[in-house]
């Protein structure tokens, strides 16, 4: 593990003798609710751009965020298998993922499934880490992940896209989209189908897996101090799944297929009565049934419909250089399993956030407080603060959070029969981090560390007395993260984190299951005229499964990637993943692709 670490930062450590030209601060809008340019955000913030993930390649934003030093995606097997997101040692529902502000977590287990979630329509990923409950409510314990997708501008143009590969895959996307100064529109639609690998670790019956999704995203400025944004988006998938055995880990299942549609139905509408002030009122509706059929076991059979509403109205007034946000929430859950259980749940919110910046923003100091009242525990009270304090004669940035988080039982856990306990309190934490960030050489070379540390109580977990949820549970996560970025050249960029965390069970002292103890990610990125490579590598170490009660080995991975274009409009691409071939877990007992390849070619008009 040291050679490793050593290796990449002799790796990332290069000449650097050219002058670069000034980098404009990226704008994101996720970690105060209103856009701002990155440079003036406090928390710990990581954005995948979609240079960058045209560059990657890969189908699934689960690919994209298993490449980040501090998440962790566990996915149940190859492509359409269960795929949940932890964060700095977190549970999968502690952590909010959404799809342009709207949250994607199911209402029935708490946590987002990324399995069917496909990278062609997204404009960016925004992930803000540490505990964002004062801005986002329940889940947002750990932190967010904001998946923002792609708009329309300029001159009519279409996009298309053809892959194919390894395990029969095939994947096509199309899309039309433009603008002008009153309107925005794009429509796209995208088809991926493969025969998958066996989903149990040991098996020989490949799980095949079929994705159609279409979404449309409209925005209309009626004047030239209003705008209204209409989002709308369907997906169906269908899985083949393998059934689990207890004590032994998944085995081979024929014909236990699950087939899933959702639906998302957003619409924002943004006024602006003075040059410093705006106002927004956000509807959305969202909506997942999951069919799952099991020839061999009965209790795999079943029928799950959910549904997740949302009212948000936000103000957020611009004193430069204070600028102050707050609003009302109300967000309605209900899921039915048919013939088992049918319940719901609603939360009412308020919140305020407010930004300071002292000395031309050297000194940017965040505050906020948030009121949620919930239908089954009652009221919960959280706050955050950050300071961020930019040394400018020496390039140096310095980081200081604290945030306090919680989660609202799950509808499983409130209602499942036999299972759950209708008087559940919140999952309940509180979180810090301290980063510092040094720039050298015109930033051809950033240097970035963070400490993190995260302590949690009244977590929900199995009361093996009486086999129901029960608030029995306490934890602490801490760790540290290391980064380094280099552009020794015009042409080419190094890459290289690595994450240590130690993350406790506090009532046992036992390290918490699924969670890696090291992670190394590096990547090395050459573009020389119309070509384009990259090679990544990714590290993780062991970890412990207790659901089969055995440790799952360290693995590492080496990914190729690479395009090449043709014409202005027309580039071929190829990808190859698990270069060396390995054999590893992400879940006991469940398989993972070994050396595969896809190619394809993407054009524009």
């Amino acid at each position: 593990m040291k050679r490793i670490i050593v290796c990449l930062l002799l790796l990332s450590t290069p000449s650097f003798a050219e002058p670069v030209a000034t980098v404009l601060p990226e704008i994101v809008a996720t970690a105060s609710r209103w856009e701002e340019p990155s440079e003036r955000v406090p928390q710990e913030l990581t954005i995948i751009g979609r240079a960058e993930i045209e560059q990657k390649g890969v189908p699934f934003v689960a690919d994209l965020l298993r490449l980040q030093p501090d998440l962790q995606v566990i996915q149940n097997g190859g492509p359409g298998a269960q795929a949940t997101l932890r964060m700095r040692g977190s549970g999968s529902n502690q952590v909010l993922v959404m799809v342009d502000g709207i949250k994607l977590n199911s209402p029935s287990t708490g946590s987002a499934d990324l399995s069917a979630l496909l990278t062609s329509d997204v404009e960016r990923i925004e992930i803000i880490k540490g505990p964002q409950s004062t801005l986002y409510g329940s889940e947002a314990m750990a932190g967010v992940v904001n998946i923002i997708t792609r708009k329309g501008s300029g001159a009519l143009k279409a996009d298309l896209s053809a892959e194919g590969g390894s395990f029969a895959t095939v994947k096509t996307t199309g899309s039309v989209s433009g603008g002008t100064d009153r309107m925005n529109y794009r429509l796209s639609a995208t088809w991926f189908d493969t025969d998958g690998i066996p989903t149990a670790k040991n098996g020989s019956q490949p799980n095949g897996y079929t994705n159609k999704s279409l979404s449309a995203r409209l925005g209309v400025n009626p004047t030239d101090n209003s705008s209204v944004e209409l989002n709308l988006r369907y997906g169906t998938d269908r899985s083949q799944l393998d059934n689990f055995v207890f004590g032994v880990g998944p085995v081979d299942t024929p014909n236990y297929v699950q087939k899933r549609e959702n639906y998302l139905v957003a619409a924002t509408a943004k006024i602006f009565p003075w040059e410093n002030y705006e106002q927004s009122l956000t509807l959305s509706w969202l909506r997942d049934d999951l069919d799952s059929t099991d020839p061999v076991t009965a209790y795999n059979n079943y029928r799950i419909k959910s549904t997740t509403q949302l009212l948000d109205w936000q103000h957020t007034l611009d004193l430069h250089p204070l600028t102050i946000t707050g609003g009302f929430a109300y967000r309605y859950e209900a899921a039915e399993n048919v013939g088992s259980f049918d319940r719901s749940t609603d939360n009412k919110a308020g919140y305020f956030n407010a930004k300071l910046g002292l000395l031309d923003d050297t000194l940017v100091l965040s505050a906020g407080l948030r009121y949620d009242d919930h239908s089954t525990f009652g009221d919960a009270v959280t706050y955050r603060t950050g300071v961020l304090y930019s040394l400018k004669p020496l390039e140096m940035r310095f980081k200081a959070n604290l945030g306090t988080g919680f989660r609202a039982p799950s509808l499983n856990e409130l209602y499942y029969p036999f299972y759950g306990t209708p008087g559940l309190k919140p999952e309940k934490s509180i979180g810090y981090d301290l980063g510092v960030e040094k720039d050298l050489f015109d930033r051809k070379l950033v240097l970035g560390a963070t400490w993190f540390q995260q302590n949690y109580k009244n977590l929900i977990q199995t009361n093996f007395n009486t086999y129901t949820a029960d608030n029995i549970g306490n934890a602490r996560t801490q760790g540290v993260e290391a980064k380094v970025t280099a552009k020794p050249a015009e042409n080419l960029k190094l890459n290289a984190a690595y994450t240590y965390l130690d993350a406790i069970n506090k009532d046992n002292g036992a390290f918490l299951p699924l969670r890696a103890r090291n992670k190394v990610t590096s990547s090395i990125e050459y573009a020389w005229a119309k070509l384009t490579a990259i090679a990544e590598y990714l590290y993780v170490s062991k970890r412990f499964d207790s659901a089969l009660q055995r440790d799952m080995g360290a693995y590492s991975l080496v990914n190729l990637r690479g395009s090449y274009g043709l014409h202005k409009n027309l580039a071929l691409f190829v990808r190859i993943d698990n270069l060396l071939d390995k054999s590893y877990e992400e879940a006991a007992g469940y398989g993972t692709p070994g050396l595969s390849a896809f190619g394809g070619i993407k054009a524009a008009f």
